[in-house]
């Protein structure tokens, strides 16, 4: 798992990635080895793989756990897509991109370029 968040390189701790695919709902989430930074992501009703779109009205979202701050795009604030190109029952792998907001600060923070490939815990 991997992304840039602003314009720093990040990538996860392999050991710290779990996945997900329960009852239609895939969640994947993974932190850096310093463990302060952290991404998770949720798509709802994911059947095959595609494109979801996080924005209002809908029940997919995305999360930054940077330095103590929570930033996200959910069906309430932020935006982004995240796209599944492999689905199975075993693995899932896709692409990423979203604009998390900090709810108290009313800040945003970019995510871009965001890769997974996972298996199933």
């Amino acid at each position: 798992m991997s992304a840039v968040i602003g314009t720093q390189e990040w990538t996860a701790n392999p050991t710290m990635i779990q996945a997900t695919n329960t009852n239609g709902i895939l969640a994947v989430g993974g932190m850096d080895a310093s463990s302060t930074v952290l991404i998770q992501l949720r798509i709802v009703n994911l059947t095959q793989p595609g494109t979801v779109q996080i924005a209002a009205g809908q029940p997919h979202s995305a999360l930054l756990y940077e330095n103590g701050a929570v930033y996200s795009a959910t069906g309430v604030s932020g935006t982004g897509t995240i796209t599944v190109s492999t689905l199975t029952a075993t693995k899932a792998e896709g692409t990423f991109t979203f604009s998390g907001i900090n709810t108290t600060t009313k800040l945003q923070r970019n995510v871009t370029n965001g890769k997974f490939c996972v298996r199933f815990n």
